[in-house]
């Protein structure tokens, strides 16, 4: 009778299935770590550009806030320059200006106007004087509000007078005045004229040459 021992061919069969399965779970744990190893290879191959543009955005960014800087400094010199330029121009009209005003104030009245008095605060006139009629004085705004330099002639009051035995109208004009004879802006609500001279006083600002 032959006897077979089955025993030490089951052990020597899980013996084999153990160290097979060891050999799998080495065999895993290289490819995951190999997995991984490329991954992170990838990775880093992948950022290497990604870097080197965040790198020239960068320098970009510095060059542009620089020229930035360097416009803001070369506008706030034109704005200086334009201030300067306009503070110059506005010298050389006043020099010019009150001149050329009271020619054209002179020039706008007819020889039936005499006027008394002219006064100017902050661009609002007053204008004073005597004429013969009511005509005369209308005449007179129309040439005055033809001028460059004057605008918004309003007439403000009319009285009887007597200046050396002749029956006259006295007047009172204001408008808003321009030395430099550009177009105004429109008149602020609060705008105040000069108040006008009362009476038949003497003559205190302008005089055209015209006696009464």
């Amino acid at each position: 009778m032959i006897r077979i021992n089955l025993l030490s061919v089951r052990e020597a069969q899980a013996e084999a299935g153990r160290r097979t399965e060891s050999r799998l779970i080495v065999l895993g744990g290289v490819l995951v770590l190999v997995l991984l190893l490329f991954v992170e290879v990838w990775s880093r191959m992948q950022l290497v550009p990604v870097r080197a543009e965040y790198e020239q955005l960068q320098t970009d960014l510095k060059l542009l806030e620089a020229k930035t800087a360097e416009l803001t400094a070369l506008e706030k010199n034109r704005k200086e320059l334009d201030e300067k330029l306009k503070t110059i121009e506005a010298l050389q009209q006043k020099k010019v200006g009150p001149a050329k005003v009271l020619a054209d104030l002179s020039d706008s009245a007819p020889d039936q106007v005499w006027l008394l008095e002219f006064t100017e605060d902050q661009g609002a006139a007053t204008i004073t004087g005597f004429a013969f009629d009511n005509q005369t004085i209308a005449s007179f705004m129309r040439k005055l509000s033809e001028s460059h330099y004057f605008s918004d002639v309003d007439l403000q009051e009319t009285t009887q007078a007597v200046k050396e035995g002749s029956q006259l109208k006295r007047f009172v004009v204001k408008a808003r005045l321009s030395y430099t004879g550009t177009p105004l802006p429109p008149a602020p609500p609060n705008l105040k004229y000069p108040d006008a001279a009362k009476g038949n006083g003497p003559e205190t600002k302008r005089r055209n040459g015209r006696g009464a």
